[in-house]
């Protein structure tokens, strides 16, 4: 009797301990980064089209929705290059962490958040290499739409964001993303 009584005391402790961990589900992620993603629309007036346009130019506050979540608007789609497997590619951003409201800004060369740009080899996506904790499948299934010297702002959510996304659930709103092929 005292051996069942001491071991229920001591799941009642572990599943007291287990109860004050304030991280939050990924359930609860989801929903948070739905409803920041979801305001960022709604305060921005931005238009969510269904299929990509078939004439490919998009109006400023338009976005497709893309099958992966990610949220697509090209400004340039680029010089007609596109990337194929190991293309060495340059990448600039600045944008918004849509819930911790983090800004950061590429083109500015006085930006200490990282070094800019960052360069990765198309469909080469590598999650141990020291960018990838900003970098993203996100930021590199673009290419897919677009190249060389392209323009685009997006909405990635955490599923297909960075290393630091999936961490803190924070889907990224970039208001523009370069990238330039290297020759």
């Amino acid at each position: 009797m005292k051996k069942s009584f001491n071991i229920l005391m001591i799941l009642c402790a572990v599943l007291f301990v287990l109860s004050c961990n304030n991280n939050r589900s990924y359930t609860d992620m989801l929903k948070a980064e739905k409803k920041a993603i979801d305001r960022h629309i709604n305060e921005q007036g931005f238009e969510i089209l269904k299929d990509y346009p078939e004439n490919g130019v998009f109006g400023e506050k338009q976005f497709v929705l893309l099958s992966s979540g990610l949220y697509l608007n090209v400004v340039d789609s680029g010089n007609g290059n596109r990337a194929e497997y190991g293309t060495s590619v340059l990448l600039r951003a600045s944008g918004k962490m849509l819930l911790d409201t983090v800004t950061f800004n590429g083109f500015d060369p006085m930006s200490t958040i990282l070094s800019w740009p960052l360069e990765f080899k198309y469909g080469k996506y590598n999650s141990n290499d020291v960018s990838s904790y900003f970098f993203s499948e996100g930021l590199m299934s673009v290419l897919e739409y677009v190249g060389d010297s392209s323009v685009v702002k997006l909405i990635v959510p955490f599923k297909i964001g960075s290393a630091s996304q999936k961490t803190s659930g924070d889907p990224i709103y970039y208001d523009k993303v370069r990238y330039i092929f290297e020759k």
